[in-house]
Parts: C-alpha cells; sequence; structure tokens
C-alpha cells in the first residue's frame, strides 16, 4: 500500500487489479467469488489504515460480508479490522454487535478444545486480539479514554493555538 495514496485512490487502484483477475477467471464462479472477496478484505485493511469518513468504512463491511469469508481466522481478523475501524469513529456498539459473537464461539471453541485436550493456539491467538479491542470499545461505551489510542474526533481536533500556550511560538 503506497502511504502517499487516498484512500479512494488506493480502492481505484485494487478494483482495477479485480477487475483485471476477474477477466480472467472467466467462469469459474468460485475464483471470480475469491478475488472479489480477497479484494475486499484488502479495502477493509486499506479502510483501518487511512481511516475515511465511517460510513465508507461500514460500506466495505458490508460488501465482505455479503461475499462471504473464506475460512473462520479471516473472518476473525477482518473482524478486528472493521472493530477498529469503529473505535476509531467512537461507535462502539456497532464494533460490539459484530465481535462478541465470534468472542463467545471461540470462547466456547477453547473451552471444548480443553476439555478434549486438543490444540488450543487457533483459539488462544484470536481471543487475544478481539478481546482486546472488545475491552476498548466498551471502555469507549462508558465514556472512558483508551491510552494510545486516537480517534476521529481527537485527530481532527484542532491543535492549539499561540494564545492557548499563553504567547508565541
Amino acid at each position: 500500500m503506497d502511504e502517499e495514496r487516498s484512500f479512494a485512490e488506493s480502492v481505484d487502484d485494487f478494483r482495477r487489479l479485480e477487475a483485471e483477475f476477474v477477466a480472467r477467471a472467466g467462469d469459474d464462479e468460485w475464483d471470480v467469488r475469491e478475488t472479489r472477496r480477497r479484494i475486499a478484505e484488502i479495502i477493509l485493511t486499506v479502510a483501518q489504515s487511512k481511516r475515511p469518513p465511517f460510513e465508507v468504512c461500514r460500506q466495505v463491511w458490508n460488501d465482505l460480508v455479503r461475499l462471504g469469508f473464506s475460512g473462520r481466522d479471516r473472518e476473525y481478523v477482518m473482524t478486528w479490522f472493521y472493530a477498529d475501524c469503529c473505535r476509531y469513529d467512537e461507535n462502539p456498539e456497532e464494533g460490539l454487535a459484530v465481535l462478541e459473537p465470534l468472542v463467545a464461539e471461540l470462547e466456547r471453541g477453547l473451552e471444548e478444545a480443553r476439555a478434549t485436550q486438543s490444540d488450543t493456539d487457533f483459539y488462544e491467538y484470536h481471543l487475544e486480539s478481539l478481546v482486546k479491542i472488545r475491552d476498548e470499545l466498551l471502555a469507549q461505551q462508558r465514556g472512558e479514554p483508551i491510552p494510545g489510542k486516537s480517534t476521529r474526533r481527537l485527530d481532527e481536533a484542532p491543535g492549539p493555538t499561540p494564545e492557548d500556550s499563553g504567547g508565541a511560538p
């Protein structure tokens, strides 16, 4: 991802790439769907990084949900990206709505794995990041600041003026 390009420019680049690969796939429906899915995942990743307006992030998320996820692990990772967009734009309820069912599912899977003495790495790995962002969203919902995390409101707030600091620069 080119840091110099805007979100819209990046999306245009990825849509051109998508069109090229979809054309190459021809009548292979699985290939077409997987290409669209992967491009949607990349665009959500770019949205989380470039921070377009929240409605744009929501639309990208909805497109990805409509396409479906290629696997549970991809769903967990993409949900984290969307939840982080929700956190940044101070929409904790929306982030929690997508996170909480997955956290509950992973917690059940972890308990089942422990009960059968199966490998727990998959569950623990995904739970760590999803629980962390869930806790951040819950804190945000309670009106608490999240140390080390910015929000759109904070990033777009006007900076201090010389008058605020008591003198000239």
